[in-house]
């Protein structure tokens, strides 16, 4: 079964544009798990991605770069599109709250226009 056509990648999903990011991660952990293949570095890209932002939603920013930075590195060789997701919009929304967290560690959350998945069908 292709990722796309497992509920669990949509679940995962909609999840993270739910803002439930750590929902996101354990949901998207089964299916990293279970992947044998090159598939497994997306699959945790983005999870250490959502850990990232539910690091930062638990007031913990160190955690969130450090989870950003090594999702963000996991995700590159998916670029632009990938299993119907827009890489590249979720890298760059990603790579402006990162840059803007390096510079302002006590930013709010809500003060941060959190990124959502695109799936492009």
């Amino acid at each position: 079964m292709e990722a796309q056509d497992d509920p669990r990648f949509l679940k995962g999903i909609e999840e993270f544009n739910s803002q439930l990011f750590f929902e996101c991660h354990e949901t998207l952990e089964e299916l990293w798990l279970e992947e044998r293949g090159e598939d497994r570095k997306f699959y945790q890209g983005i999870i250490q991605i959502a850990a990232g932002y539910f690091k930062l939603q638990q007031g913990v920013p160190m955690g969130a770069i450090k989870l950003w930075r090594t999702g963000l590195e996991k995700l590159q060789s998916y670029r632009p599109v990938f299993y119907g997701i827009n890489v590249d919009s979720l890298i760059e929304a990603v790579q402006i709250h990162l840059a803007d967290l390096e510079r302002d560690q006590q930013r709010p959350v809500d003060s941060l226009n959190l990124p959502t998945i695109l799936l492009i069908c």
